[in-house]
């Protein structure tokens, strides 16, 4: 009786459409201008790249080349995205991202040693095993793109945003299709080894969970895949653990997403 349940559980954690909304970021222009100008889409949706809700933030943050940090030149929020304008006036790799924001408040069942969302469809108080315990729940999510201007530093690569990375080994810019792709998907620093991510290709399903849509790390927390066609992809890794100390509840769900544009082979 548990296990089954401990499996729908974790199915619905999986493909609930309730849960299954990500932040992310995609460029308007996919390369700065003359200028180094850029200006990005930021939105929460279940259909990568489409936008569906804005993606609103109070830690917006670009890591420069050198590792500095700056704001945002300018910003526009819509109901179905948050228009970003930023300017890379040097040469390098810069990091733009949302930075770490804590969004909505719930509540999650601890089942032994595992966190499962409530909420959902089939999975309610009244449904949960005897020992489960209720703890209360915050999101905390991180959306990042990594963009290139002209050949410079790249130590935006090094930074750190929020408790769960995904951190590229080697430049993410100007990816091509047929070349790899590896990044180390960490929590506290600590790499999470063996763990199921998911990942948007141009062509592949958008239900987390599908065929053609999951990662796994390797015993060194590392991730690596080859795209096989140009496009827009989605890395995104969610991990449930408890809140930091002070936090105003008892753990977090975190959610962070990497876009990557790939370029044409040629």
């Amino acid at each position: 009786m548990i296990r089954s349940l401990l499996l729908g559980a974790a199915a619905l954690f999986v493909a609930a459409p309730a849960f299954a909304h990500a932040g992310f970021l995609v460029p308007i222009n996919e390369a700065p201008d003359a200028n180094g100008e850029v200006l990005l889409n930021a939105t929460f949706s279940d259909a990568f790249p489409a936008m569906e809700i804005g993606l609103k933030s109070e830690a917006w943050v670009i890591v420069t080349p050198d590792g500095d940090r700056k704001d945002f030149d300018r910003m526009a929020e819509r109901p179905d995205r948050t228009i970003l304008q930023a300017t890379l006036d040097e040469n390098g790799l810069y990091r733009l991202s949302s930075g770490e924001r804590l969004g909505r408040k719930g509540e999650v069942a601890r089942i032994g040693d595992g966190y499962f969302l409530l909420g959902g469809d089939g999975l309610t108080k009244e449904t949960l095993p005897d020992g489960a315990e209720i703890l209360t729940s915050q999101t905390a999510t991180v959306s990042d793109i990594y963009l290139g201007r002209g050949d410079g530093p790249s130590a935006s690569l090094e930074s750190e945003i929020g408790r769960l990375a995904i951190r590229p080994v080697a430049d993410p810019a100007g990816l091509r299709a047929g070349e790899r792709f590896e990044a180390d998907i960490l929590f506290n620093a600590a790499p999470l080894a063996e763990y199921d991510i998911t990942f948007f290709s141009p062509s592949s399903s958008r239900e987390e969970g599908e065929a053609g849509t999951s990662l796994t790390t390797d015993e060194s927390g590392r991730v690596a895949f080859t795209p096989d066609e140009p496009g827009k992809y989605l890395l995104m890794v969610r991990h449930i653990a408890p809140a930091p100390e002070g936090a105003e509840t008892d753990v977090r769900s975190y959610t962070t997403t990497l876009t990557l544009l790939v370029e044409d082979a040629g």
